[in-house]
């Protein structure tokens, strides 16, 4: 058996002709549901018996596997075992950081010997139970890689990581850097290090209500103080808060942490979201320029 890596630009007949015979002629299958505009853009892989390609399978760059298919007479033989092993094994080497997939329900438990687990309840595509399984490939999120949207388990660790992965930038915004999320001294001591690491990091911090902070000695605020240039902290002019409706703290230009003012539970995150990250970061700024220095925290400390 050979396995072969290949595109949709090259091998569009072989991948199409193989899916057609799976999924159209024997699952019966819209084709219309069968093909779809992912294809184009999807890592593709052929299997090999003897010259001719006996199975196939995709995988979109957000890590989804999907379109496993083997031709009828070459099942049972270890081939789409062979396929999905090499699937995993390229992920590992791309260090992409979780695979997930949609399994027909009667395939479940042939993703389940290969190291995915199930998750959610049983749906229904094309006519066909599915169940939704993944297979974690590492458990650390990397900034500037790992792009899929999640709510944190812990917003204050999740906050902390973000932060020591930044290597440029970070902006903060908040309504008086809330201390669950802000004021220890991990977080003093990674903010610290950025803004000396090089001379042109930027660290922003911009907050709503100044007053919340006058007695607290809150610690980046004292950071702050004793590195000024490096650590500007701003206050938000009244006439802006009634619009608002998100705190969040970007990480680079790919990081964001983000939750409802009104409901700090419920955050989400991305560690690489770029064309949000750039959204929220033109309205960071649009607010910075309009926001004054604090009157009253320069004479604490």
């Amino acid at each position: 058996m050979m396995i072969r890596k290949t595109n949709w630009q090259t091998a569009s007949s072989e991948l199409s002709a193989i899916r057609h015979e799976v999924f159209v002629d024997e699952q019966a299958v819209p084709i219309e549901l069968e093909l779809d505009e992912h294809d184009a853009h999807c890592h593709h892989w052929l299997a090999y018996i003897d010259g001719r390609a006996v199975a196939t399978v995709r995988v979109r760059g957000n890590g989804n596997i999907g379109r496993m298919a083997v031709r009828k007479s070459f099942r049972g033989q270890g081939v789409g075992t062979t396929l999905l092993k090499t699937v995993v094994d390229y992920a590992k080497d791309q260090d992409w950081r979780v695979l997930s997939l949609a399994a027909q329900d009667h395939a479940i438990s042939f993703y389940a010997e290969a190291g995915f687990t199930t998750y959610g309840d049983i749906f229904m595509d094309a006519g066909i139970p599915h169940q939704s399984m993944q297979q974690l490939l590492r458990e650390h999120r990397k900034l500037g890689q790992d792009s899929p949207r999640f709510v944190p388990a812990d917003s204050a660790a999740t906050v902390l990581d973000l932060c020591a992965q930044a290597r440029r930038t970070l902006r903060i915004f908040s309504t008086a850097l809330e201390p669950e999320l802000y004021a220890n001294d991990a977080i003093v001591s990674v903010l610290s290090a950025l803004a000396r690491r090089h001379r042109q990091s930027e660290i922003r911090l911009l907050i709503c209500d100044e007053t919340a902070l006058r007695e607290s000695h809150h610690p980046l605020v004292a950071l702050s103080q004793r590195l000024p240039s490096a650590l500007p902290l701003r206050v938000l002019p009244t006439d802006f808060r009634p619009e608002l409706d998100e705190l969040f703290l970007l990480a680079d230009r790919s990081g964001i942490f983000a939750y409802p003012e009104s409901a700090p539970n419920t955050a989400w995150c991305s560690y690489h979201l770029p064309p949000t990250v750039k959204d929220y970061q033109e309205r960071f700024d649009r607010m910075w320029e309009s926001a004054e220095p604090a009157r009253y925290l320069r004479r604490l400390y």
